[in-house]
């Protein structure tokens, strides 16, 4: 008697990202449009579930059909990890959609959050789906690489390492230019800020790698970019915008669907030791996804709560911020001289997040800010609006 080999297929990675279905199903039907999908890759050989079979992450949105000649297998389905997405098939309109998941005072919120982003930058919003040049999808993919690492950095975590993103980006240009994936951009003029990755499969949209400049972090980007994503969902027949898994406040926020992916293990009907070890695996699974599930909630509470004047910059630099009058800045300038700052400049970099909280607060265009260096003591500088300004001290350690 052989060795009995696990085999393991992730359902939901392997057709949104590769197109793929495991070979344990003939086909996937999407009940919403009225359409199957048939699997290529399907093959009839009966040794090929010789071993036992696992296919994880199995969306409720799609229905995969199991082989039915194979008589001799059975189907362990099991409920597990939590998974989130937006049904937006009863909505015509984004109005529609948040007018019925969202009370009036977050509404009111998120108008607040993209008017002040709006009002304070040259705020830019496209979508490239089906055409894409090559050096500005490397460009766009440097950049989210960028963010990336510096949000993990300020988060003291690792990114998951279950995603290369070597093989991501060389994967994802040609599925853009085929209307398998797409990139969402939020710019501040012709500068990125917040870039999406989404993955494309009939009337579904799999978000599926996000993130964005964290010197923006006041303007609630996340927010901005979910509303023009979903309004480009509903103008181009898609029903499903799906998060897939992994608990984090802005999916409950964001979700009207929560569930629990489905999960399929395959084995020989007749082999007790096969028996005996699927019952092993569900139980373990069992265990370890209640203790998943309670570490996640303890490490998510509170997460995106923090103060607004922060003694610390995104790149670790130490300040003293004190709100002070424009005249009185102005007086201050004039008595000592200073030198004009261009923050766009790396030795000034770590000074946009404080400029952004000032525009933040105060709802102060970029064009009427300017940011100074005090002469003689260049460790102090000062931002000044049209009523407002901020006076920023470095504090060398």
């Amino acid at each position: 008697m052989g060795i009995t080999k696990m085999v393991n297929y992730n359902f939901a990675l392997d057709l949104f990202e590769k197109g793929k279905v495991p070979p344990t199903y003939t086909s996937i039907n999407n009940e919403r449009i009225g359409e199957s999908y048939n699997n290529q890759g399907f093959t009839t050989t009966n040794t090929l579930f010789d071993d036992i079979t696992e296919v994880k992450c199995i969306p409720d949105f799609l229905t995969p059909l199991p082989h039915s000649d194979l008589k001799h297998l059975k189907i362990l389905k099991i409920k597990r990890i939590q998974g989130f997405y937006i049904d937006l098939s009863k909505y015509s309109s984004i109005a529609d959609f948040l007018n019925d998941h969202f009370s009036s005072k977050q509404r009111a919120r998120l108008r607040s959050q993209l008017r002040r982003l709006e009002n304070c930058f040259d705020i830019d919003y496209k979508v490239y789906y089906g055409q894409i040049d090559k050096s500005h999808y490397d460009y766009l993919f440097d950049t989210l690489e960028i963010f990336i690492e510096k949000r993990f950095k300020q988060r003291g975590e690792a990114f998951d390492p279950t995603v290369n993103l070597a093989d991501v980006r060389e994967r994802c240009y040609s599925m853009i230019n085929d209307k398998r994936a797409s990139l969402h951009v939020l710019y501040n003029g012709v500068v990125p800020i917040d870039i999406c990755l989404n993955y494309h499969f009939q009337d579904v949209l799999n978000h599926s790698i996000r993130s964005y400049d964290i010197d923006y972090a006041k303007f609630g980007l996340g927010n901005t970019d979910i509303i023009q994503q979903l309004e480009w969902c509903l103008e181009n027949g898609f029903q499903i915008f799906d998060f897939m898994w992994g608990d984090l406040p802005y999916k409950h926020f964001w979700s009207n669907k929560i569930y629990l992916y489905e999960h399929h293990i395959f084995y020989h009907s007749k082999s007790i030791i096969k028996q005996f070890l699927v019952a092993c695996k569900a139980k373990v699974y069992k265990l370890k996804d209640h203790l998943d599930s309670r570490r996640a909630k303890s490490k998510n509470k509170n997460i995106f709560h923090g103060k607004d004047h922060a003694q610390k910059t995104s790149t670790g630099e130490r300040v003293k911020i004190e709100e002070i009058n424009c005249k009185d800045a102005t007086n201050e300038l004039n008595r000592t001289g200073s030198l004009n700052i261009n923050v766009d400049h790396d030795k000034y970099s770590w000074l946009k997040p404080l400029i952004y909280n000032f525009q933040h607060r105060h709802v102060v265009h970029s064009n009427n800010i300017t940011v100074h260096q005090l002469n003689g003591n260049p460790s102090t500088y000062f931002v000044l609006g049209n009523k407002s300004a901020v006076k920023i001290i470095h504090q060398n350690l």
